[in-house]
């Protein structure tokens, strides 16, 4: 079986610079600078950007079509290992939990990110906290996505992948 849904450019330029950029913002830029900052700023942008259009299109990014359930997604799992199938289109139940807690989480960093800069909260010790556990707590998610989308794969014998990858049409 292959995976039927074709995500929309939007939703796939903000998947992967989102995954990009928290890669980026995680391993390689120096905390607190400039660069930490803007690519941080970057990232809630689009987010927001992705939230908006879940709001408007009428793809299967529309937020309504995945809200979190953890009784769907119990029985979803369930059903998924008992019949080797995954017949949603878009987000199933589970992918839909670790969606809106990978943006919660992205959200909740940023707006820690911008008042620990803020002269009336940096100081506050708390603040840092919130800002480096959700970060990390982000970060296992978006590791948790990445094994549950090899792991469906594997069991379903579907490409969750490739229909997040660009397409190119051929022209001739």
């Amino acid at each position: 079986m292959t995976n039927t849904t074709q995500w929309d450019r939007i939703v796939k330029l903000t998947h992967w610079s989102v995954a990009i950029l928290f890669l980026i913002n995680y391993f390689v830029t120096k905390a607190g600078s400039s660069l930490h900052q803007w690519v941080g700023y970057t990232i809630v942008g689009l987010v927001v950007v992705r939230l908006l259009w879940g709001g408007v299109t009428r793809s299967p990014a529309r937020l309504s079509q995945f809200l979190p359930s953890f009784s769907k997604a119990v029985a979803h799992l369930n059903e998924v290992v008992t019949t080797r199938r995954d017949e949603h289109q878009g987000h199933n139940p589970a992918g839909a939990i670790m969606i809106w807690c990978m943006w919660s989480g992205l959200l909740v960093t940023g707006l820690s990110g911008y008042l620990m800069e803020n002269p009336h909260f940096s100081e506050m010790d708390w603040l840092h906290s919130v800002h480096v556990i959700t970060v990390n707590v982000t970060f296992t998610c978006v590791c948790i996505h990445i094994l549950a989308v090899w792991g469906m794969s594997r069991l379903t014998g579907r490409s969750y992948l490739r229909s997040m990858l660009p397409t190119q049409k051929i022209h001739k």
